[in-house]
């Protein structure tokens, strides 16, 4: 991460820079690589790191005989969930499921395939080079939406079971 790119740790304790750095990776890192991002000693950030999977915030596991580290997915999930249940109504999560469907079957239609992998497959019949990368490109969207169209989905089921009316229901 660039000077530029790097947060303002000024009023951050080390426990909180490295939670911050390992609750929100996008691929598996080892403790040095968080230490670095938090900017805190390998001990340290070694130390928070162990209290982070006891607490079940972040996964080990082992690649090339070093321990790395990833945020629990499930604990991201129900977490994004949360973000949007708070942040928009339900009326707008539906709106933003419709667009995602539309784009969804977009591509189904010009691509001529049903899924993603079904168009990183084609990337053997085209010899273009361009064509090709674009088919990479359009298959890790169209995941990254098919993820995020369920949980939109699961975040409307939301709005059923914690209704706004907070009066108790009786018994």
């Amino acid at each position: 991460m660039s000077d530029a790119e790097r947060p303002d740790w000024t009023d951050r304790s080390a426990a909180d820079r490295v939670r911050s750095v390992a609750t929100t990776l996008s691929e598996p890192r080892t403790a040095n690589w968080i230490a670095e991002e938090a900017e805190v000693a390998h001990e340290t950030a070694s130390k928070y790191l162990d209290q982070l999977v006891d607490d079940g915030q972040v996964e080990t596991s082992e690649a090339g005989g070093k321990t790395i580290y990833r945020p629990d997915p499930v604990g991201q999930y129900l977490a994004e969930m949360h973000r949007l249940y708070a942040d928009h109504t339900a009326d707008e999560l539906a709106d933003s499921l419709t667009e995602i469907g539309e784009q969804l079957r977009a591509w189904q239609t010009e691509y001529a395939v049903e899924t993603p992998n079904e168009l990183r497959s084609a990337i053997s019949e085209t010899s273009d080079a361009a064509t090709a990368e674009k088919y990479r490109r359009v298959a890790t969207e169209w995941e990254r939406l098919q993820y995020r169209q369920s949980l939109v989905e699961d975040t409307l089921r939301l709005y059923d079971r914690f209704a706004d009316d907070a009066s108790p229901t009786p018994v």
